[in-house]
């Protein structure tokens, strides 16, 4: 299938829902919760246009269509803010870097429609410039939240600057560009987002390149879009668990990833690299979505058979050994299955093959701290190595005359004198990769006692050990003494684990402890300090496939 007919079906099938959510009274269609705003109004309008102007879609020329587009082009009239910026209800108000997204949409469009001499079409044209320049005004005089509305809003007044002939426009752009771009020598922007924000600076690094052609920011995509190819799970998700924005652990495909290996590829004059939107294609065909990115192959119809036949380098994908340090984060790939380690969090511990997934925390409560966590990781040959101390201790009372308050939250209790308390709980772990497992060498030393349980979360399966066969269950806990037990999915997934020990079924948990997950099927393995364990993780069937 050609890459232009799916996304023209989708953006029919959406046209239709925002033409069945239309409001007479309003004069724009609303969002599936019954609200609106002029920031997703601007998004849906720009839609809509598309699929008037695109002679392969069903709405082409169609004057239903065009009376929804004429009249939320009014309601953006009549509902922007006095400074020509627009609204995003749920957080942002006359916000200039949410008007920068929502125009660079129009302006999309309005570069589309450019040769088209239809009296309406011309008529909208000019509508849509008065609209892009009025927003202009507003995100001049405005500012942002976050690092990456920095790009957003340069993009748009730069484009804007040239469609309006506005060269404050362009100035103010030059203010923003001149902070310098937020990303390191990995290929990782300041806001960790792979799901989302990667994609957002990703496209809008493409948009300066173009309106520019400073190569610094063409290389600035293709950095970040090389370190992205270490961050897709077997499945072709995207792992998220690292980020620092709301598509932390989220289950994402790489709809948005698509056109932007390709337009970096084709921009980069490097069709190897544009290969890998074949690649997203597919992870996204197996994931029944549609990739996006349809305004850019009508905008460069090049792209339409740019590096389709070329086939990506799937050892770049499926074969590395790679730590971002930085990023706190260290991914392995080995054909069909991914480890992820990650310091900072107790969910330290990431498997997955096929789609079957499992997360490792380890509870270990030593006064304030009830988790392993990992301060950093530290490259092994055949792994990596990760190390936390957790002290035992307790206040001791103020020196002198004490406090000058008897309000304990007032007191400057972070200052007291403390002292150690019998010992600290150092866990020392070896993380080793293997072609289809991963050994987890354990050690707990110091002080003595302390119970220890290994919380394995498994996304539910059907599980079996040598003498039992169970359903692994959302939100059951299992916990094993000793021996093997696999888990496995209708989809060709399978785990295991081997080598299982237990030595309590303490089930108490402080507040603040990493939670017990309730979409998935939790296997315990328990000890108490001082011990010395190895665990194994496997992807190999460990039974045969019929019972004795």
């Amino acid at each position: 299938m050609d890459r232009l007919t799916p996304m023209i079906r989708d953006l029919d099938m959406e046209c239709a829902r925002l033409l069945d959510r239309f409001s007479p009274v309003l004069g724009t269609p609303v969002q599936p919760d019954y609200t609106i705003d002029t920031r997703n109004a601007a998004f849906m309008v720009s839609r809509l246009i598309l699929a008037y102007t695109l002679s392969e879609s069903t709405y082409s020329g169609d004057p239903g269509i065009l009376s929804v587009i004429c009249q939320t082009l009014d309601y953006l009239r009549r509902n922007r803010r006095a400074s020509g910026c627009f609204d995003l209800i749920t957080c942002n108000f006359d916000t200039a870097p949410d008007t920068a997204f929502a125009i660079n949409q129009l302006m999309d469009v309005y570069e589309i429609i450019a040769g088209e001499t239809k009296p309406e079409m011309e008529e909208i044209r000019s509508r849509l410039r008065e609209l892009i320049e009025r927003a202009g005004e507003g995100i001049v005089s405005g500012g942002f939240h976050t690092p990456n509305h920095r790009w957003a809003i340069s993009a748009a007044l730069k484009e804007a600057a040239r469609i309006c002939s506005r060269p404050d426009f362009d100035r103010c752009a030059g203010r923003y560009l001149g902070e310098g771009l937020d990303i390191n020598a990995d290929g990782e922007f300041a806001e960790r987002s792979a799901g989302t924000y990667n994609v957002v600076n990703d496209e809008q690094m493409l948009r300066l390149y173009l309106l520019t052609q400073d190569p610094h920011y063409l290389n600035a995509a293709r950095s970040n879009l090389t370190m992205m190819l270490h961050y897709f799970e077997p499945d072709g998700s995207i792992f998220t668990l690292n980020s620092t924005r709301q598509d932390f652990g989220h289950k994402i495909y790489p709809a948005g990833y698509f056109v932007l290996y390709l337009l970096t590829g084709y921009l980069s004059h490097d069709p190897a690299f544009a290969a890998w939107a074949n690649q997203m294609e597919q992870f996204c065909r197996r994931a029944g979505i549609v990739p996006y990115g349809l305004p850019w192959l009508i905008r460069f119809p090049d792209l339409l058979t740019y590096a389709r036949d070329v086939q990506p380098d799937l050892v770049q994908l499926e074969q590395y050994s790679r730590l971002y340090p930085d990023s706190g984060i260290a991914r392995w790939r080995r054909g069909r299955m991914t480890c992820t380690v990650l310091s900072g969090r107790p969910d330290f511990l990431h498997v997955m093959h096929e789609g079957m997934a499992l997360t490792l925390a380890i509870y270990s409560n030593v006064c304030e701290k009830r988790n392993f966590t990992a301060e950093t990781i530290a490259m092994t040959e055949k792994g990596c190595r990760l190390s936390c101390r957790m002290d035992s201790w307790y206040y001791l009372p103020f020196d002198g005359d004490g406090p000058d308050t008897r309000d304990w939250w007032a007191m400057d209790n972070a200052n007291r004198r403390r002292r150690q308390i019998r010992d600290s709980l150092t866990t020392d772990i070896e993380v080793e990769i293997a072609e289809d497992s991963i050994l987890l060498h354990l050690n707990w030393s110091g002080l003595e006692g302390v119970p220890i349980r290994l919380e394995f979360g498994f996304t539910p399966g059907h599980v079996r050990g040598s003498q039992f066969l169970m359903e692994g269950e959302a939100g059951r806990t299992l916990t094993l003494t000793g021996g093997s037990l696999e888990v496995t999915d209708d989809a060709g997934g399978r785990l295991t684990l081997d080598s299982a020990f237990g030595g309590h079924n303490l089930a108490s948990r402080m507040g603040g402890a990493y939670p017990v997950k309730p979409d998935r099927f939790t296997v315990l393995l328990t000890t108490c300090s001082p011990a010395e364990k190895t665990v194994r993780i496997g992807t190999s069937a460990l039974f045969p496939p019929t019972l004795p």
